[in-house]
């Protein structure tokens, strides 16, 4: 498990350097990244990104994503749940651990559909609502990976403990 824990943290890695790589041009003077198309939950907002993006790159740096979200949930997961396992098993921590090993997915199926939102919006099929889903499946998205962050650093203690 650890081993996997190891290929999944280094593909979340790479991942973030190729995202970061490709969407280089994304950074410009009202935006740093395509984080901002996520949270982009108006109209306005999101002609003042479309404005300044090439279509293209966002395109492919949704695609790219897609790679990005099957790495970090597979590192979420993993990392959860060889924490939980160094917690008493009867307890509450190692409970919670195990619940946001799953979690971890969810946080994943939620990046799916607001990547599928935005792929959706930059090709011109988008209304308030589907833009404001696209907001929240982020922000849930951002709640359980830092949910789950949180508890592994909390956990962080006992893991080194038990070594």
């Amino acid at each position: 498990m650890k081993k996997n824990l190891s290929v999944a943290a280094i593909g979340s890695v790479i991942m973030i350097f190729v995202l970061r790589w490709q969407g280089s041009s994304l950074q410009t003077p009202v935006s740093k990244s395509i984080i901002d198309l996520e949270f982009a939950n108006t109209q306005e907002r999101l002609h003042e990104l479309l404005a300044h993006w090439d279509i293209s790159v966002v395109k492919m740096n949704i695609w790219l994503d897609f790679l990005f979200i099957v790495t970090y949930t597979l590192f979420l997961s993993i990392a959860a749940e060889l924490c939980a396992r160094k917690w008493p098993s009867n307890g509450m921590p190692a409970k919670t651990g195990l619940l946001l090993a799953r979690l971890a997915y969810v946080a994943g199926m939620f990046d799916i559909a607001g990547n599928l939102l935005m792929l959706q919006t930059i090709a011109g099929h988008y209304t308030n609502a589907s833009l404001e889903l696209t907001f929240y499946c982020a922000s849930i998205r951002f709640l359980f990976a830092g949910l789950i962050i949180l508890y592994c650093i909390i956990s962080l203690p006992v893991v080194i403990r038990k070594k």
